[in-house]
């Protein structure tokens, strides 16, 4: 059996990993991860030329911070459960449901926001829960301060 777990890269992203390998165990799972980073630079857009060359030297580096983020993670999973770790761009919700076609689930973490931060930020969760064709498994966390 696979597990997808979709993560963020903050803090509680340890707390919401180790929920998931406590599912994992349960189900005698390998756990996989998944960062989607939704933000898309375009060094086209950028005129000129030192500019858009400091700016992709910088976007390269916060890729590499993420990579590094998502691979201390993985390495948080113990090897009975531990799966593979991607990093990948796109949209939140469509991307995790689309990582998720061969898994037998995915565990998606939610705040549990409501009225107008829900409306604003929407919720990541919620439409993955309304697509993904496999069963999904919804990680309520703790609250965070930003």
């Amino acid at each position: 059996m696979r597990l997808l777990l979709a993560v963020h890269l903050y803090e509680s992203a340890n707390a919401l990993v180790q929920e998931g390998v406590t599912w994992a165990t349960r189900l005698n799972a390998t756990l996989d991860l998944v960062f989607v980073d939704e933000y898309v630079y375009d060094p086209v857009l950028v005129e000129d030329a030192s500019v858009r060359a400091t700016l992709t030297e910088q976007w390269a580096k916060v890729r590499d911070h993420q990579r590094q983020r998502l691979d201390a993670l993985l390495l948080t999973i113990p090897e009975a459960q531990r799966g593979e770790g991607w990093h990948l761009a796109g949209r939140g919700a469509h991307t995790i449901v689309d990582a998720g076609r061969n898994h037998d689930a995915i565990l998606v973490g939610t705040h549990g926001r409501t009225g107008l931060t829900h409306l604003f930020l929407g919720s990541v969760a919620e439409r993955v829960v309304r697509t993904s064709p496999v069963p999904v498994i919804v990680l309520r966390l703790a609250a965070e301060g930003g």
